[in-house]
Formats: structure tokens, sequence, C-alpha cells
């Protein structure tokens, strides 16, 4: 229902990205692959393709975006009530994810972030499965094919593999000793070849911009950094961090505020308010939650910590984006705790008026 509200008041969005990825999938059909969205878009280009191939049109796509939200959430909700055994908390945190209108509305929108939401949700739900062989088999899957959607879904990956990792080092396996062999091994490849991260600190240096392309919202005392070419792209952002601590903190935590409030100056002032309400009741429920259970689903409360901390961290080091699209993937975790604090909260007034 709300799904459909949106649909009949927003229509359907075509937006600027858009155009990439119908200009791509095009192309696929003309059989030319564009080097650059080989990996952190073809999956979703890939349904482009086979729409527009079948229908020749891109629009139908929405079609299975909002069968794959459907999918999704009510495997969420079942996948949760096994893995938490609380139908209850299930029902809020699914509740929250429905109502909360800016994770909704992405379905309307021939983007990404309708997909990988869906994936994030069947993320959680991999997690109900019983066979371990299975469930670190469908998850590893799940978060591969979240890194082909948007370059997002690659940190899913990784906290997936260091969820892991630190349930075989918990289980006296040797094998993490050979997995971080490898992350250290990546990471010399990423410190050296990759500037992309550095190339956005840099900007956000010399622009003062805590949100991209907002310039209403800047750091003070800008400065004019030069580009240091030598050294990989880690050492780098390391040196410039260091070199500026009092600039780098100030804007870290702008773009942290920025990421986690998703209120912003150009929306209007109703949506606004619905933000604002909305995130602090279930943030200040997600905290309950997690001081109260977090403990008792320890696998959850690891995976929540890495994959927010991971984004978060990504965020603060490049930039905090327009439209909150960063934030709406990270909710459904949280909303996860949400549920487990509206419950118990609700538990506790019953007792307290029982007692009474």
């Amino acid at each position: 229902m709300i799904n459909g509200l949106l649909l009949y008041l927003l229509g359907i969005k075509y937006a600027i990205d858009t155009t990439r990825f119908e200009s791509e999938a095009t192309a696929w059909i003309n059989g030319e692959f564009e080097p650059s969205y080989r990996l952190w878009y073809c999956g979703y280009i890939a349904i482009l393709f086979i729409c527009k191939s079948i229908f020749h049109s891109i629009y139908p796509s929405i079609i299975f975006q909002y069968l794959l939200s459907l999918i999704s959430t009510v495997l969420f909700y079942k996948g949760l009530s096994k893995l938490i055994k609380n139908e209850q908390a299930s029902f809020y945190s699914t509740l929250l994810i429905l109502c909360y209108m800016p994770i909704q509305q992405w379905n309307t929108c021939l983007l990404t972030e309708s997909i990988f939401i869906s994936l994030l949700l069947l993320f959680v739900w991999a997690f109900s499965i019983e066979k371990l062989s299975h469930k670190w088999f469908v998850l590893i899957l799940i978060s591969i094919l979240a890194a082909t959607v948007r370059p997002n879904g690659g940190i899913l990956f990784i906290t997936c593999i260091g969820g892991h990792a630190i349930q075989l080092i918990q289980q006296k396996k040797t094998f993490p000793v050979f997995f971080m062999i490898g992350i250290a091994v990546a990471l010399l490849i990423v410190n050296s070849f990759t500037d992309t991260f550095y190339q956005f600190l840099l900007d956000s240096f010399n622009k003062g911009e805590v949100i991209c392309g907002y310039d209403h919202w800047t750091s003070p005392h800008k400065t004019h950094i030069e580009n240091n070419s030598s050294g990989g792209s880690i050492t780098k952002i390391i040196d410039l961090i260091s070199s500026n601590p009092v600039k780098s903190m100030q804007l870290f935590v702008g773009r942290f505020i920025a990421l986690w409030s998703d209120v912003r100056a150009y929306y209007s002032l109703p949506h606004n308010i619905f933000i604002g309400i909305y995130l602090l009741t279930t943030y200040s429920a997600a905290i309950i939650g997690f001081i109260q259970y977090r403990q008792l689903f320890t696998e959850l409360t690891r995976i929540t910590l890495l994959y927010c901390g991971i984004n978060s961290v990504l965020v603060m080091v490049t930039y905090a984006d327009w439209d909150g699209r960063f934030l709406a993937p990270l909710l459904p975790m949280i909303f996860i705790w949400s549920g487990l604090g509206i419950y118990f909260s609700i538990q506790f007034l019953k007792r307290k008026n029982a007692a009474l």
C-alpha cells in the first residue's frame, strides 16, 4: 500500500545516472562493453539489458524491483523472526522499514538503490539458514551480487568475509592466518594502484564541502592543498589527515552527522520534520535494543558494527551524499535493533504497570 501510494505520488523517476545505465544496456545489446561498468554496476545493467531486450524499454524493470522488494521484505521478516526467535520484534523492525518513505521511494527509481536494499534484506534472511556451510555460501553469494549492483555492495562483501574470519578466529581455526595475509596483500594493492579515495578527500579539503556538490555547508578555513603524486592512496590519505588534523576532524564529524541525520536544508520542512522525528525515535530504540541484546545476538552485533562502521568511515573520507542514498541501505540493520528496543520497552512498561 505504501509503495503504491509512492508510485502514484512520485511516478517512475528517471535520473541522470539512469541515462548512463540505459546507455550501457544499449551498448550491451550492440555487443559493446564499457570496462568501467564490468564490475560495480554490471548486475544492475544486466537487469536493464534483459528488460530492454525483451520489452525494448527499461521501464518494466520497475516491476522486477517491486517484486524483489516484496519478496525480500517478507523473507527479512521470516528470517529475522527465526534468527532472534521473537516475532513481535521482527514485526516492529519490518514495519519500520516499510514506513520509512526515503527507503521505499527508491523502488520508484530506475537506479541501483532498490535492488541493493532488497539484497541487504535477503542478506539478513540468510543468517537464519541453519546449516553453516549453506548459510555462509548464500551470504557470500548475496554480498557478491550486491557488489555488482553498486560499489557500496563491496562493503557488504568485506563485512561478510570479516564476520566469517572473526568467527573462525574465535573457533581457533588456522584459516584466518592466511585470510589476514590476503587482506594485507589486498591493502598493498589498493595502496599502490588506487587513487580515487585520496582524490575525493583532497577535493574535499580544497572545497570544504561536507555534502558533495552543496556549497552552503562547508568546513571553515578552506585551504588549497597540492596533489601529492608520491606514494599510494592509503599512504597519501594518512599523510593528508595527519598534516591537517583539525580540518580533518571538522570535515569527518560534519559528514558523520550528514550521513546519519539525513536532514537536508533543501528538503521541504514537513519532509525534514518527518525524517528528524522518525530517525530520532528509531535510533533511541536501537540504542536500547543494542544495550539489552548485543550479547545475546553476538553474530548480529558483529555484522552490524562492521557494516555500519565501514560505511561511516568511507563516507567520512570520501563525501556525504546529496539525497540520502548512502543511509538508506544502512537503516535496515539499525531497524533490527530498533525492533528489539521497542519490544523491550513495551515489555518493561507492561511489567511496571503490572507491579503498580
